[in-house]
This record gives C-alpha cells, structure tokens and sequence, in this order.
C-alpha cells in the first residue's frame, strides 16, 4: 500500500529543461508521493515503467527511443493526474506473495485469537492486512482462524490496498499455482475448488473478509477502529526513513491495548526503533508495544537462556540501502555470484569445512544449541538433497518442508530450501528460506553469500557488499574457534542478530 496523493506537485510544474525517462524528478516524485525508495526497487525499474507509461499513454512507436518531448508531456499529465500517478505505482509495485507465506505467523495469530477469546468471552478479534494486495495475506488469515476452530462470528478481517487492481483480484478470489508454495496444501482442499486450471476460494472464506481501496498513510480512513492484530510485512522495506518511521507510527496508533504487528523478517530492526518490542514467538515477527516503565526487548532470547540476546536488527543488512542509487563511477564492484555447494545432498550432510558450527553439536555447544538446529542431519533431509541433485525440484521440496514440519525450525533444511528455490528461478522465495537460515543461524556462510548473490541481482550492491564483509567475518572467526571453545564463541553473533530463526519480503 502506498500514499498517493490527490493535488499535483507544484514545485514541478515549472521545469524548464527537456526531461528524460532518467530524470532525478521522477525518482524525487516517487520517493515524496509513497515514501518508497526508487533504489529499492532494482536496477532501472523506474526508467522502464516511465518508458512504458510513456508509449502506452501517448501511443509512442514501441520500437522507437522515447522522445524528450514525449516525456514531458508525460511529467504534466503524471503530475496533472490522480489516476496515472496510480497507474505509474501500480506498474512498479509487483505483489509477490502467497498464501500462508511464513506460516508461523498464522500459527501464532491462531493461538494468540483462541487466548483472548478465552479471556474475554464476549470479545470479538479484529484484524487488519494492510497492504493486502491481492488478497493471499488475509485469506490465510481467515482460514488459519476457522481451521482452529474459531467461528465467524467471533472476528472480522479488514484487508487495505491502495491499488484498485489488487483489490479487484482479491474480491474475484481465483488463484494460480504461484499462490501455493511450500509443498504444504492441506488448507487448499479444505478451502479450494478447482476452476480452470486455478482455484477458487470458497464462499465462508470470502465473505469473512472486507476489501477496501485505501491508503495507509490516510489516518482519517477508518480512523476510529483499533485492531487486536495488524499484519504489514514486507512492504515497510522499500520505504524511505522517513516513510518507514511515518508508517510504523499510524500503524501503532490503530493498535489495540495490549495488540499485536506482525512484519516482515527483514523489518524487525525497523520496529525495534520504536516504542515496540518482539512478542518473542520464533519465526511470527511480532511485536507488541512495549510498556512505558519497560525498555525494548531484544528480538529473540535463547530458551533458558538469562542472557538476553543482541539488540541489534535481524533485518539489520535490508535497511542499509542508500536512499539513492549511487553514480555509475562511484558504484561498488558487484560481488560474484556465491559459489553453490557441488551438489544439493551435500549442503545438507555436511557441515562447511571452515565451519565449526554450534548448530552441528561440535565440542560441547551441543548444550547450548539454538531451537531449531539439528545436532545430526535428519535421513529425510539428505533425501531432499538427492531428489534436488536428481532434478526432482517439487518431490525435494515436500521432502524438505515435511522435514521442517515435523522436527522444526531447521537451519539446513530452511538452506536446502533456498538452493531448491534459487534453482528454479523463484528468487523471493529464496531470499526468504536464505533470511531464515540466518535468523537461526547468524554465522551461516554459504547463506550469507547466496543472500548477497541475490541482491547483487537485484541492483542492491550495498547490501551485497555488506553481506560479503560479514560472511568474510564469520568464516574467520569460525576459523579462529577450536572445538574447546566452539560452545563459547558460538554465542557470539558475527551479524549481531538476536538468536532464534528467520523467515520476508517482500509483499
């Protein structure tokens, strides 16, 4: 969800030199009209949607350069014009997000919903998706809620979107295959009818949720309700800081006494810059504003464990991208793509040579070991390895997400996941499983540099950089460990993330 304003910008209307879909203007447009940083989006994003607004709203030849004379008669009617200004938004902003995606936030959503009800009897939960996109977020929403048992009656869902296409698609309900991921589909055929090569989605669960063209950054919208739970994730990182800080706060102020926001895994640093603190359930990212005689909790703290965990951002590394792309002439080297491990069974049955890590159970860390952390490699998980070796992406996939269904949260498994993704092209997905090995394991190298790969990619050399120094601090420090001191120095945390697990992005 983005703000879109309604009046044009005066300061632009007297431009007087040609302009180019390069313009610095339209970058400066974006950033002050939705708080989203231009960088953010990849390498010469912006340039290509101006030039296809360009041709599409002018009937400019396709094969022909744009003309500056074409771009300028563009900027007047993009800053004349509420609906091209969307139009223009909605080209750059591609959702990317699926149904229960981080499952462990509608896991906790359902248990923390049953916990007030039981407490207030005559309660009714309301929750708020905000920007909901095209509907996947509150959908799982209203089906993890049903599916523990909690009736219709008993909470209302509002999803906001500023893109009227989005909410178009949600209320239609129609789903394809990239809406399903994860291998785990059990809730489609509770919910799901089969309809021309998709699914659609029943009524009890379309009419449990209320779709509404909004703004978020419009505090007069609805102003009056206060929601139990939020879920804004994956949006906050593509804000300014400006934008990021204006968000955070008209989201607390619509949060209930004693609420809960869930966010994306690279935005839990973002929050912690406020007056909230993690409600400390692995892998949800949820926080809850922390009392005024309270200081911030860190993001995670070991099980019994009295030492509470660095305070530091998890998503620390995805709020350090420069609020501009820097010049050519000054832009860092890319990194060269991570190395992959030379076969998939490999990345799951054996620990790095250079690693030590306390995840494996080496020395005595096996007493300190992180949740989720297999002390030895579980027989299926090598399996996965072998079906992904042998080009069996979907059967490796399910191997692999059953794995983590019934052990865990699982360092390797989550890494697994991320080659399988990362080999089929799925970069979003990737990212994430890659953002999870390293919420539970900091120091996990082979992570750290396909993470920073993917980044590279996708025009964050910033990032990418940053990834690279530190995967190079981790590996000499887990050469520096010998297995008498492994349990000690593995509590240090090379990334200074809070120890737990990770899970995105990116909406």
């Amino acid at each position: 969800m983005t703000h879109v304003t309604s009046e044009p910008h005066d300061a632009y209307n007297n431009l007087n030199r040609p302009m180019n879909p390069t313009d610095p203007c339209f970058e400066t447009w974006l950033s002050q009209e939705t708080g989203i940083d231009a960088s953010s989006l990849g390498i010469n994003a912006l340039e290509r949607a101006v030039q296809d607004r360009v041709r599409l709203t002018l009937s400019v030849d396709p094969v022909k350069a744009v003309a500056e004379d074409a771009v300028d008669a563009y900027w007047r009617l993009l800053i004349d014009s509420p609906e091209e200004r969307l139009a223009l938004i909605e080209a750059l902003v591609v959702p990317e997000t699926w149904f229960f995606r981080d499952r462990e936030a509608f896991v906790a959503l359902a248990r923390l919903v049953n916990e007030k009800l039981a407490r207030d009897p005559a309660r009714v939960a309301r929750v708020l998706s905000v920007p909901c996109s095209s509907g996947e977020e509150p959908y799982s929403v209203a089906m993890a809620l049903f599916d523990a048992g909690i009736g219709a009656q008993r909470f209302t869902v509002d999803a906001f979107d500023i893109s009227a296409r989005a909410i178009a698609l949600a209320q239609k309900a129609v789903y394809g295959r990239n809406s399903f991921r994860g291998g785990e589909f059990e809730f489609r055929d509770r919910h799901f009818d089969p309809l021309d090569g998709g699914w659609v989605l029943n009524e009890r669960i379309q009419q449990a949720v209320r779709f509404t063209q909004a703004n978020l950054f419009d505090p007069s919208h609805n102003a009056g309700t206060r929601y139990d739970f939020i879920f804004c994730r994956n949006v906050l990182i593509y804000f300014h800081r400006d934008a990021q800080d204006r968000a955070i706060h008209l989201l607390d102020a619509r949060l209930a006494d004693g609420g809960t926001i869930f966010v994306g895994p690279a935005e839990t640093g973002l929050m912690m810059r406020h007056t909230l603190s993690s409600a400390r359930i692995p892998l949800a990212f949820a926080f809850q504003r922390t009392p005024a005689e309270e200081p911030c909790a860190p993001a995670f703290t070991l099980p019994g464990n009295t030492a509470a965990a660095p305070q530091a951002a998890p998503g620390a590394f995805a709020a350090t991208r420069a609020a501009a792309a820097p010049s050519f002439a000054t832009r860092p080297q890319p990194v060269a793509p991570a190395p992959r491990p030379a076969t998939f069974a490999h990345a799951t049955t054996q620990p790095p040579a250079h690693a030590t890590r306390q995840a494996h159970g080496h020395g005595s860390a096996g007493a300190h070991a992180k949740p989720g952390a297999s002390a030895v490699p579980d027989e299926s998980l090598a399996e996965a390895g072998r079906l992904a070796d042998a080009g069996e992406f979907d059967k490796a996939e399910q191997v692999a997400q059953a794995f983590v269904n019934v052990h865990g949260t699982d360092a390797e498994a989550f890494y697994l996941l991320g080659l399988i993704a990362d080999a089929r092209g799925r970069t979003a997905d990737a990212s994430d499983y890659y953002r999870k090995t390293l919420y539970l394991e900091p120091a996990h190298y082979e992570a750290l540099t396909h993470l920073a790969a993917l980044l590279d990619m996708t025009g964050d050399s910033a990032g990418a950089q940053q990834l690279m120094r530190r995967a190079q601090r981790a590996a000499s420090k887990a050469h520096q460990m010998t297995p008498t001191t492994s349990a000690t120095k593995a509590t240090d945390d090379p990334l200074n993330l809070p120890r737990g697990k990770h899970g995105s992005r990116r909406y």
